[in-house]
């Protein structure tokens, strides 16, 4: 695998820009949101946990991409998405089943755009990153 290959440091700046612009909207606009009826703790604490599995899974992709092996792309691909489904998914069970009647919809529902948000990222990046290779 190539490390220093020069798409790869680019690949991540989509995503770390998603994340400061989300960050940056729900600091910027708490009182509003809040107004709202969104947590933004909750969507803060989302938007984080996205951030992090996608970092992951992407690093693991872009792995893959550059790997001559069918079985080790497999492998990292099947990782990354089996990392976004159960880590979403515990995170959320854990979220709703502590806050039972208190769970916040509306960040919930956001962080779930989110998820799909994070996802056109690293589909477009890892096949942008296909195509060069």
């Amino acid at each position: 695998m190539e490390k220093n290959h020069p798409g790869h440091k680019k690949a991540y700046y989509s995503l770390v820009l998603v994340f400061l612009l989300v960050n940056t909207i729900a600091l910027t606009l708490k009182s509003k949101l809040q107004a709202a009826g969104m947590d933004t703790t909750i969507l803060i604490a989302g938007n984080l946990l996205l951030f992090l599995i996608f970092l992951v899974s992407m690093f693991l992709n872009l792995g893959a991409v550059n790997h001559q092996s069918t079985h080790v792309f497999m492998r990292n691909v099947y990782s990354g998405m089996l990392l976004k489904l159960f880590g979403v998914a515990i995170a959320a069970f854990i979220y709703i089943y502590l806050e039972r009647e208190w769970v916040n919809k509306a960040a919930l529902f956001t962080c779930m755009f989110l998820y799909f948000v994070y996802t056109i990222i690293e589909l477009r990046v890892v096949l942008k990153m296909t195509k060069t290779h």
